[in-house]
């Protein structure tokens, strides 16, 4: 589950993932893992394909609906939006 605490860690590194991995703390390795980091970036790729109008409308609804799965609360969703 993708959390606001998580997606500040993934602007912390700016969505460096080896930044993450050489630089994270204990705290932070602990708290997310890889498929979450894969999944915030995956998110990021989608969403700024809708924003630059590239993506189908069928697409852009299952990418809604993959966030919404995935976010445990609307800040989170409006944080991943804003990315």
């Amino acid at each position: 589950m993708i959390t606001i605490d998580k997606i500040k860690i993934y602007k912390r590194f700016n969505g460096d993932g080896d930044g993450w991995a050489r630089g994270g703390t204990k705290e932070e390795k602990s708290f997310m893992n890889d498929d979450d980091w894969f999944l915030i970036g995956t998110f990021v790729q989608d969403i700024s394909l809708i924003k630059k109008g590239l993506a189908s409308y069928s697409f852009r609804d299952s990418i809604y609906e993959r966030v919404k799965e995935n976010c445990d609360s609307e800040e989170t969703i409006q944080a991943i939006m804003e990315m």
